[in-house]
């Protein structure tokens, strides 16, 4: 039996690295005026949806895992 936990899969199979698998952010509103304008600002949370089925599956809200998400 493995320690390590299951990966969190859409109703199609598909885990976070698949292609059809999509991250969208949300950003706060202050963070999408930044963005609007094209400065690079943090999410607030990234919700994972396979753009086959359209199931939002999983999402992260922690700062420290959103960091890889953000664009210098």
């Amino acid at each position: 039996m493995s320690d390590k936990p299951e990966e969190k899969k859409c109703r199609c199979g598909h885990t976070r690295d698949h292609p059809w698998i999509v991250p969208k952010p949300d950003y706060s509103f202050w963070g999408w005026l930044l963005v609007g304008i094209g400065i690079s600002h943090p999410p607030t949370e990234i919700r994972f949806e396979c753009d086959k089925c359209g199931e939002v599956f999983d999402r992260i809200s922690d700062s420290d895992a959103l960091k890889q998400y953000s664009h210098h």
